[in-house]
């Protein structure tokens, strides 16, 4: 018999790199919330021989790097419970957008494959640790409710945000950023030529990007933007367009390139969504 998994993204309400570790991480503050819409499917279906049988609706992502296939490898390996499984995965969640879409999916895996484990079922904290160890994200999506991450975004406190009622639209440029090339591309903005002595310096100053914006009690502020906007100025634009549409406030989500907008009037959301998707954008919209 086979489960079907509707899988959630999720947006970086607020996101501060507040300082760089000496083995080069970065270490981060942010809000992460989860958001309903785009959403991938994962089909499982129990059986036939040992080991995991993964297909894509993208090809492309069906092999072994696949984070669902290496949560299942990470599982077994800690458990030693290496049962058959087919699985399917249908993608909607763009990847290269900022929507923890692949720690979503691994998140995903693991909790299904903890729940038919039996007596080799790991406690809360040791599947915490095990999705840590396939991505920052990941343990956050074992959670599915708003949290402060710290750390590199491991480390999660469950929080209130104070924005029920209001509606996200979410929208996704044709650009597409890189998490790797982002983080590089703030550590030469934002480090100069400190990141060559081993002795980071951080600014000081907020950048204008960071100035935070407060809706309902809650900051909204990446810094990223810094960086990101510099070289993918559509990203930039598709930000100053949520503000001139009517959203409350705006923010790229995580290293992006997906922008959202906070409404407070669903139709001027339903008007935004529509406007943006004429433009070309993937947009959806959320009530929250």
């Amino acid at each position: 018999m086979s489960d079907t998994l509707r899988i959630s993204c999720k947006v970086n309400i607020y996101l501060e790199i507040v300082e760089v570790r000496p083995d080069g991480y970065h270490e981060l503050r942010s809000l992460f919330l989860p958001v309903a819409e785009p959403h991938d499917v994962l089909r499982l279906t129990p059986g036939g021989e040992p080991g995991l049988r993964l297909t894509c609706s993208d090809q492309t992502l069906a092999g072994p790097d696949n984070l669902v296939a290496r949560a299942y490898e990470a599982f077994a390996l800690r458990t030693g419970s290496r049962s058959g499984l087919d699985a399917h995965l249908e993608k909607s969640i763009p990847s290269g957008a900022g929507l923890g879409g692949g720690s979503a999916d691994a998140a995903a895996m693991l909790t299904w494959l903890n729940g038919h484990a039996g007596a080799a079922a790991l406690g809360r904290a040791e599947l915490s640790a095990l999705a840590a160890s396939l991505g920052a994200d990941v343990p956050f999506f074992l959670l599915g409710r708003p949290a402060w991450a710290t750390g590199v975004g491991e480390m999660l406190e469950p929080v209130e945000t104070m924005l029920a009622g209001m509606h996200l639209v979410l929208a996704v440029p044709a650009e597409r950023v890189n998490t790797a090339w982002a983080y590089r591309a703030w550590d030469a903005m934002h480090l100069g030529d400190a990141t060559q002595t081993g002795t980071p310096r951080l600014t000081s100053g907020c950048p204008a990007s960071m100035r935070p914006f407060c809706v309902s009690g809650t900051f909204i502020a990446n810094s990223f933007e810094s960086a990101v906007f510099r070289d993918f100025p559509g990203v930039r634009r598709l930000k100053q367009r949520m503000t001139v549409l009517g959203a409350a406030a705006s923010c790229m989500s995580g290293s992006g390139s997906a922008v959202f907008g906070l409404f407070r009037d669903q139709p001027q959301a339903g008007l935004a969504r529509d406007a943006l998707a004429g433009e070309g954008h993937s947009v959806w919209l959320s009530r929250l």
